[in-house]
C-alpha cells in the first residue's frame, strides 16, 4: 500500500509532466540525439518545450560544449520558423541555427519552406535548463472563400507575396483564365475585385489562383493559393397583396416572394431573411391600415461586398375602402304574387339574400323578382366595390291578403 509520501511523490511526477506544454518529445537535446519536438499539427502558432539541459558540445560548430539541439517534425504549410527560449538562470544568448545554417537572432524567422523536418542548435555558457519557444507561420494567406450574386463585387486578398510577382487567375470551370475578365487586375496587386457577370455558373463557382514569390526570409519560395468565389443568379423580389386594397375591418395579407415564385428563375443565395417597415420579419404579413409598405430581402451572399450586393427592397401601396351599403325600398305585394326588389347607390355588383342570409343572387343588374310569396318576409343586399363587400341592406316584403271577392245582390 502506498504511503502519503509516496503519493505525493507521484502527483509531483505527474505535475511536472502535466505542465511541459510542448508535444510529446523524446532525446537527450546532445548533437547528436536532439529533443524530438512534433509541430505537424501546427502550421501557424506558438509551442513551447521546457526542460531542455544544455549537454551537447560544438554543435554545428558551435563554440562551446554547453549546447542543445531540437530536431523538428513540420506541418506541410509552415513556411517560417522562429526559435527563442526563456532561460531559468545564467547568461543570455542571441543567436541560434537551423540545420547548422546561419545564425539567426533569437525570435527571427527563418525560411523552412519545402522542408519536412529541421535541426535547431544554440550554445551559451552555462548548465542551466532552457523552455524553448518555437514559433511557426504560413508566410502566405488569402482571404476566405466568397459568395456574390451575379453583378455583385468583392475582393480577395493575398498576403505574404511580393507585390510586382503576384498573379491572379481563373483555373476552374473551363481553361486557366476564362473568367479573369471578372476581375479588376490580374498582376501586381495583392487585392483584387471580382465580379461575376453574365455567363457565371449558376449555383456554381470560380476557382481563382494567386502566385507569387513568398516574401523574405522565403524570397527564393513561389508559393501558390486559391479562393471560392460562389455564384448565383441576380435576386429578384416580387412583392404582392392578397386583395388590391384594405377592406374596412379587415386585413390583407402582403407577400414577399423572391423570384416572383418562379423556382426556376430564383436567384440569390438561399436561406432568405425579410425586414419589413413594420419591423416584421417573416415572409408575409397582415396590414390593416393604409400606407406605403415596404420589404428588403436579403440572401446569403456577402454582405461586405463593395458594391451590387445587399438587400433588394420593394414596396407597395395600400388603401383603405369602406363601401356605402346600397339602397333599397320596401316592398308590399299581395299573397301569391312575385316581388321586384331594386337597389341603388353605389353600384352594383349587387349580392342579394333570403331571409336566413343564403345567397340567392349576385347580380350585375339593380334587381331581382322574388318567387311567388304568401308571408311576409325580409330579403338582404350588399354590393362590392373596390374588391370589397359593403354592409347588408334590408329589404322588407310585405305580403297583403287578397281583398274580399265583392258579392253581387239582386234587386
Amino acid at each position: 500500500m502506498l504511503n502519503n509520501y509516496t503519493r505525493l511523490g507521484l502527483i509531483f511526477v505527474l505535475l511536472v509532466v502535466l505542465t511541459n506544454k510542448g508535444f510529446a518529445q523524446t532525446g537527450t537535446g546532445t548533437c547528436t540525439d536532439p529533443i524530438r519536438v512534433d509541430l505537424t499539427t501546427l502550421a501557424q502558432g506558438i509551442d513551447t518545450v521546457k526542460g531542455g539541459i544544455r549537454s551537447g558540445n560544438n554543435c554545428c560548430g558551435l563554440s562551446g560544449n554547453n549546447c542543445i539541439s531540437y530536431i523538428v517534425t513540420l506541418n506541410p504549410q509552415t513556411d517560417m520558423l522562429a526559435f527563442n527560449f526563456v532561460q531559468t538562470n545564467g547568461l543570455g544568448v542571441s543567436t541560434y541555427t537551423v540545420d547548422c545554417s546561419g545564425p539567426y537572432n533569437m525570435g527571427e524567422s527563418a525560411c523552412v519552406s519545402g522542408k519536412t523536418s529541421v535541426t535547431i542548435s544554440f550554445c551559451k555558457p552555462g548548465n542551466n535548463t532552457v523552455d524553448a519557444i518555437f514559433t511557426t507561420s504560413k508566410g502566405t494567406s488569402v482571404s476566405p472563400d466568397l459568395n456574390l450574386r451575379q453583378g455583385c463585387t468583392g475582393s480577395m486578398t493575398v498576403t505574404g507575396m511580393v507585390q510586382s510577382s503576384i498573379r491572379w487567375t481563373s483555373i476552374y470551370p473551363g481553361t486557366q483564365g476564362a473568367y479573369d475578365s471578372f476581375l479588376s487586375a490580374t498582376s501586381a496587386v495583392a487585392t483584387v475585385n471580382v465580379t461575376p457577370g453574365a455567363g457565371a455558373p449558376v449555383n456554381g463557382f470560380i476557382e481563382y489562383q494567386v502566385t507569387g514569390t513568398e516574401l523574405s526570409p522565403c524570397s527564393t519560395v513561389t508559393k501558390s493559393d486559391t479562393i471560392i468565389v460562389h455564384t448565383y443568379a441576380p435576386l429578384t423580389v416580387a412583392l404582392t397583396s392578397s386583395n388590391p386594397t384594405i377592406c374596412a375591418g379587415s386585413s390583407v395579407t402582403l407577400t414577399a416572394t423572391p423570384g416572383g415564385g418562379d423556382p426556376a428563375i430564383v436567384g440569390g443565395n438561399p436561406v432568405y431573411t425579410y425586414l419589413w417597415s413594420t419591423g416584421e420579419t417573416t415572409q408575409s404579413i397582415n396590414v390593416t391600415t393604409a400606407g406605403n409598405y415596404t420589404v428588403s430581402v436579403n440572401d446569403q451572399s456577402d454582405q461586405s461586398a463593395t458594391a451590387g450586393c445587399g438587400a433588394i427592397t420593394q414596396s407597395i401601396p395600400m388603401t383603405v375602402t369602406t363601401p356605402v351599403a346600397p339602397s333599397a325600398p320596401p316592398v308590399t305585394i299581395c299573397t301569391g304574387n312575385t316581388a321586384t326588389l331594386t337597389a341603388s347607390a353605389p353600384g352594383g355588383p349587387y349580392h342579394w339574400y333570403d331571409v336566413n342570409h343564403n345567397l340567392v343572387c349576385s347580380c350585375t343588374g339593380a334587381s331581382i323578382t322574388t318567387p311567388a310569396l304568401t308571408t311576409s318576409t325580409t330579403y338582404y343586399v350588399s354590393t362590392t366595390y373596390g374588391g370589397c363587400q359593403s354592409p347588408e341592406t334590408a329589404i322588407p316584403v310585405t305580403v297583403s291578403p287578397l281583398p274580399a271577392t265583392p258579392s253581387i245582390s239582386s234587386q
